[in-house]
């Protein structure tokens, strides 16, 4: 079996249906490509969106991936013109296809949240930025949205992202360079102290933001999964509130019915009753009259 063919086919389906699915995969399979097959990670509500945009708007996609490649182009050459003609059509097309995940998850019974939207953002943001995002996003396999900060691409989880390697763009020659070959040669200066000094500090100290950073986007994933939990309980409990409300209407429905047919069955032993003791009376009284004639 094909591992990849695999992964394409389960990165189509819901969160909800991943799971099963993937275990049934891997149970059937054994082996090898079993374990391999039960070592897929299941897609965050935000990944699936995104995977659910590379299957069902793939022009889109390809369209955001070009824009992106043009959005770099025009940084690296530091074209400023270009930069303000792209920038509208980069905020039009990735509130496009936001509109058009959020619709297509609607239409299959799982409306997103606003957190959910707003990290599926992000990812087409990161997919603008970054090559290697992008390249990632197309692939309709990913596992956690995407986010672009300023080392570079994390998931929602705060870890670096898993993306290919990419051969790196060379930044053309600036006149900065021919600057500096004409500006006077000054003698190289030993390390200033204070500077080294200041320079530590701000490095423990930045180290001990991104723990905390860590530690928080942790809790805010934790918060987001149990939040999901819920919405997909909700979203059961409301469906099963509709069956038992069709069930109870059905129910109030027959008991009308028999009630009425109730009623009709009493009326009718009614008139039979009324019947038979008339009959009996005219009985009786032919009984009387056969008697008094035998005497």
């Amino acid at each position: 079996m094909d591992l990849d063919a695999v992964a394409v086919e389960l990165y189509g389906l819901t969160p909800d249906e991943f799971t099963a699915a993937r275990n049934h995969l891997a149970k059937t399979v054994g082996g090898s490509t079993g374990t391999a097959i039960k070592a897929l990670r299941r897609p965050t509500l935000a990944a699936w969106l995104a995977n659910l945009l590379v299957r069902t708007d793939p022009d889109g996609i390809n369209t955001l991936t070009e824009l992106g490649e043009q959005l770099r182009t025009a940084h690296l050459s530091a074209d400023g013109a270009r930069l303000r003609a792209l920038t509208p059509k980069r905020h039009q097309l990735v509130k496009s296809l936001v509109a058009t995940a959020r619709a297509e998850a609607q239409q299959l019974g799982r409306p997103p949240t606003q957190t959910v939207m707003d990290r599926l953002t992000e990812t087409l943001d990161a997919a603008l930025i970054d090559p290697g995002a992008a390249q990632l996003l197309r692939s309709g396999q990913l596992t956690s949205a995407l986010r672009h900060v300023g080392f570079g691409v994390v998931d929602e989880t705060g870890s670096p992202a898993k993306l290919a390697p990419l051969k790196p763009r060379a930044v053309r020659s600036t006149p900065a360079k021919k600057a500096a070959k004409t500006a006077p040669k000054r003698r190289p200066a030993g390390p200033d102290p204070a500077l080294q000094r200041r320079k530590a500090e701000l490095e423990a100290r930045a180290k001990e933001v991104d723990a905390e950073y860590r530690e928080a986007e942790k809790q805010r994933v934790a918060a987001e999964s149990l939040l999901d939990a819920h919405q997909h309980q909700v979203q059961d409990l409301h469906a099963a509130t509709e069956r038992l409300t069709e069930e109870l209407d059905h129910a109030r429905q027959q008991l009308k019915t028999t009630q009425r047919e109730t009623a009709r069955l009493e009326r009718a032993l009614d008139r039979a009753t009324r019947a038979a003791e008339l009959a009996k009376r005219r009985r009786d009284s032919h009984q009387q009259r056969l008697a008094d004639l035998a005497t």
